[in-house]
C-alpha cells in the first residue's frame, strides 16, 4: 500500500472542500457531505461556540473521505491496507509524523492522491482537537476506537469483495454500528465540548451502551435511505443481507425500520439512565440520534447542497 507525505494545505474551512480535489472529486457532493455536517453538530449542540460546530463538521467530512477510500477511491486496497490506514490515524492522532516513504514521496502525484490529502486533512484537524482542555485525556481512547474501527472496516471489506460470504444479520449489526463512526464522532465530541475529565476512561464507560445503541440507530436508518444505492456497489447493507435471506425488499425494509424503533426506545431508556453530570452529553446523543435518524429516513445527504443550507437558515431567521 501507498504511503503518504505531509503536505502544507491548510486547515479544511467551511466552504474549503476543493483544497481536497483527489479526496473530494465530485465537488456538489463534497459540498453535501460538508453541509450536512456542520448542520448535525449544530443540531446536536445548538449552544456550542462556532469554532467548536467547525471542527465537529469538519471530522464528519474528513471521515466521509476516509470512508471512501475503504469503498476502493484509493484503488485496490486489501483489508490489511485499512487496519494500517486506521492505525496511521491513530498515530497521527496521537502526535506522530506522518509516515514517508522514499519512492512514494519520489512520485509525481505524491500528496494529491486520496490518501494522502486525507492524512494531511486529518494531521491539521488533529492539531486543532488537541487545543481543546479535554483533548488529552480522550486521545488514548480515540486512538484505541479508531484501531477497532479499521478493523472493523476491514471485515465489512472482506465481504463486500467476496473473500467470506456476507454475515448474517444479528453479525453484520455490531460491526456496522462500529464503522458508522458515530464512536470516533462523540469521543471527540467529548473533547471538544466537555469539560477536561478526571477520569476519562470513566466517563467513556458511563456513555458506552448509550453510543452502541446511537450508533446501531443510526446505522440502520441509513441502511434503509442507502440500500439501493449500495446494491449496485456491492456492499453488505441491512436491507440486502435480508433480501439475501429470502425476505422480499418490502418486507426488509419494515423489518429494519421496526428494529429501528425498538432500538430508538432502548436507546431513549439507557439516556434516562445517565448521571446528572452527563446531562449535557444525554441532550447532546438525543438531539444527535433524532435529528440524523430523522434525516436519513427522509433524505439522502448527498441530496442537500450548501446552498440549501444557506436558504434553510435564511428562512429560519425570517
Amino acid at each position: 500500500m501507498p504511503s503518504w507525505r505531509p503536505r502544507s494545505t491548510p486547515y479544511p474551512r467551511w466552504s474549503g472542500c476543493c483544497a481536497y480535489a483527489s479526496l473530494f472529486a465530485d465537488g456538489n457532493s463534497a459540498a453535501s457531505r460538508l453541509a450536512f455536517s456542520c448542520l448535525s453538530a449544530a443540531a446536536t449542540f445548538p449552544h456550542a461556540r462556532r469554532e467548536q460546530i467547525a471542527d465537529l463538521g469538519a471530522l464528519s467530512t474528513i471521515l466521509f473521505g476516509v470512508d471512501d477510500i475503504t469503498d476502493n477511491l484509493a484503488g485496490d486496497w486489501t483489508d490489511r491496507d485499512i487496519v494500517v490506514l486506521f492505525g496511521d490515524l491513530a498515530s497521527v492522532l496521537s502526535g506522530a509524523p506522518l509516515a514517508v516513504d522514499a519512492a512514494a514521496g519520489a512520485a509525481a502525484d505524491a500528496g494529491t492522491r486520496p490518501v494522502d490529502e486525507a492524512m494531511a486533512a486529518w494531521q491539521s484537524w488533529c492539531a486543532r482537537l488537541r487545543r481543546y482542555d479535554g483533548a488529552g485525556a480522550y486521545l488514548p481512547i480515540l486512538a484505541a476506537q479508531l484501531e477497532r474501527t479499521g478493523e472493523a472496516m476491514a471485515r465489512e471489506r472482506v465481504w463486500a469483495t467476496g473473500g467470506e460470504p456476507w454475515p448474517a444479520y444479528e453479525e453484520y449489526l455490531p460491526h456496522a454500528a462500529v464503522t458508522f463512526l458515530y464512536h470516533t464522532w462523540w469521543l471527540a465530541a467529548l473533547a471538544i465540548c466537555g469539560p477536561a475529565p478526571a477520569d476519562a476512561a470513566a466517563v467513556w464507560r458511563s456513555i458506552e451502551q448509550v453510543t452502541d445503541l446511537g450508533a446501531a440507530c443510526l446505522r440502520l436508518a441509513n441502511d434503509v435511505r442507502t440500500f439501493q444505492r449500495e446494491r449496485h456497489e456491492g456492499k453488505p447493507n441491512a436491507v440486502l443481507i435480508l433480501e439475501g435471506a429470502g425476505t422480499s425488499t418490502e418486507a426488509a425494509v419494515e423489518r429494519v425500520t421496526a428494529h429501528i424503533r425498538r432500538l430508538n426506545a432502548e436507546f431513549a431508556e439507557a439516556i434516562a439512565g445517565l448521571p446528572d453530570g452527563l446531562a449535557w452529553v444525554a441532550d447532546g446523543q438525543y438531539r444527535c440520534v433524532t435529528f440524523s435518524g430523522g434525516w436519513y429516513m427522509a433524505r439522502d445527504t448527498h441530496a442537500y447542497t450548501v446552498r440549501d443550507l444557506a436558504a434553510d437558515a435564511d428562512a429560519h431567521r425570517g
